[in-house]
This record gives structure tokens, sequence and C-alpha cells, in this order.
């Protein structure tokens, strides 16, 4: 049976607090305003949603006014269900994902029934401000990576940045079938640019993190890329990947994400082509 929990929420900066919410171990973001708060992500369930919604209330001393999902994911997405009479903010594909065969298998695995999910009622395709009465938070949606609607959520007075899982710390990022990763690093570098010497980074789950983790990590997600690219070009066979190529994550990782990389190349008509022996 799936345990859910929440951790309690600490500070990061002034009047941003970050608290964990398994079984995913996701950070749930608290940004307090003088008229309310916000929640950034939901947790995985309705229930643990309504659970997030006391502790966010308690923590801030003031009302939740608005709620962010910076994607569509269960840990992320699920908890919705709870915040039904205030604002919810996602990116414009969110809810088409609430009838996606993946939601479902998802929502099996934790005992959630999916009609009790809900659909953000705010979408934005770019950008969007969220006013908390005076306190302004910026979610901004820089690309697809990790999925094709990830939305991140900046606090400009406090250098805080809160990046869903374009970023992670916990271990490598979550390389989904429903990923996008050529395209990934460019998200990334839309938060670097925002990035100063003193910013805080929460990621989707892990630790905070610094400008130069970030950049580290928007490297090897260019890098597992560019090296498939480059094993396809040289005539290497998906069987072959893993040994014959330069990694930057850890073999579980890597070996877990190649069909579905191979499998992108030879959706856009790109595959190993057979070296022939010079005579």
């Amino acid at each position: 049976m799936v345990q859910f929990n929440l951790g309690e929420f600490e500070p990061v900066a002034d009047q941003v607090l970050v608290a964990v919410a398994e079984p995913a171990g996701v950070n749930i973001g608290l940004v307090i305003g003088p008229k309310g708060c916000l929640v950034i992500d939901t947790g995985s369930s309705p229930a643990q949603g309504a659970s997030i919604r006391r502790a966010a209330e308690r923590a801030a001393g003031v009302p939740v006014a608005a709620v962010l999902v910076t994607h569509w994911h269960y840990d992320h997405l699920f908890g919705l269900a709870a915040f039904t009479d205030v604002p919810s903010y996602a990116h414009d594909t969110v809810p088409g994902w609430l009838s996606s065969p993946q939601c479902r298998e998802a929502a099996h695995g934790l005992g959630v029934e999916v009609p009790d999910l809900v659909a953000p009622n705010r979408t934005f395709s770019l950008a969007r401000v969220i006013d908390l009465g005076g306190r302004r938070v910026e979610t901004v949606h820089f690309g697809r990576g990790h999925t094709d609607g990830d939305v991140v959520a900046i606090v400009p007075d406090a250098g805080v940045i809160f990046s869903g899982d374009l970023l992670e710390s916990a271990g490598p990022p979550d390389f989904g079938d429903d990923c996008h990763l050529k395209e990934w690093p460019s998200a990334v570098d839309g938060i670097l640019g925002l990035v100063a010497e003193n910013t805080i980074i929460v990621p989707g789950h892990g630790a905070p993190m610094d400008r130069l983790a970030a950049f580290t990590q928007r490297a090897e997600i260019s890098a597992l890329w560019g090296q498939v690219e480059h094993l396809i070009a040289r005539g290497v066979r998906l069987s072959d990947a893993y040994s014959e190529g330069e990694w930057p994550f850890d073999e579980h990782t890597v070996v877990g994400v190649l069909p579905m990389l191979y499998g992108q190349f030879a959706a856009a008509g790109i595959t190993p082509r057979t070296q022939l022996p010079l005579a």
C-alpha cells in the first residue's frame, strides 16, 4: 500500500518555504504574501493535497490565494482537487494529460480514482504573474523539456526560483517517455539566464541548488542527447549503445532512457546506418 506523508515546511528564503511530500519526494513550495500564499505543486492524491493545504495555511498564517502546478506528473498535479476554490495555474498542455493512458496508469498505481482528479482553472502558454497582495510571483514556460508543459516560478524579491523537474538534485533527472530531451537544455537556459550569484534554485526533488549545480546538470542533459546522436551517426545499434558510449549519468539511468531516445530519433527518420568496409 502506498504511504503518503508530508514533512514540515522549512524556510529557504524570506517568507519562502519548502516541504517534502512522499511517496515521490517532491518539493512543495510555499510563497507567503501580505494577503495570501501561493502553493507550488500539490502532491500525489486529492487527500494529500488537502494535507498540503492545511499545512501551508498553518505555516503561512494566511489563506491559500493561488496554486501553481509546474507540470502534469502525478506528484505535482494529483492533489489539485483540494484547491478548486482558488485560482490554479499551469501550462496549457496540462489539462489534456488527465485523459491520457499515462495518467490513468499513475492513478491506478496510487489507488487514486481518475474522476477525482481536477484540471487547473487558469492555464497559459508563455507567462503569468501571480499577485499575493503586493508580492509578485512570476511563472514562465521556457519551452519543452521534462514534459511539454514545464513552468518555472520566480520569486524576484527573495532570489528564489522553483524549477519543477527541469532540474533535480536528489538524483539524475527523470527521463520519461513524455520528455523532449533535445529541447530540454534550452528550457534550463531560461532558468540560468535569471540566476545571480546568490539565487536559490529549488528543484522538483532534492536539496536547493546553486548556479554551478544547475549549469552542470544542463550540460549533462545536453551531453546525453549529443552522445546518442553521435552513436547513431556512427551506425551503432541500440543493443550496443551503452557499451560504445561515454555517458554523463549512471548505467541504470542511461540504459533505461536509451530505447526512448533511439525511438525519438527513429520517429524523425534517423536510424543507424551500416558502415561499409573500405575496399
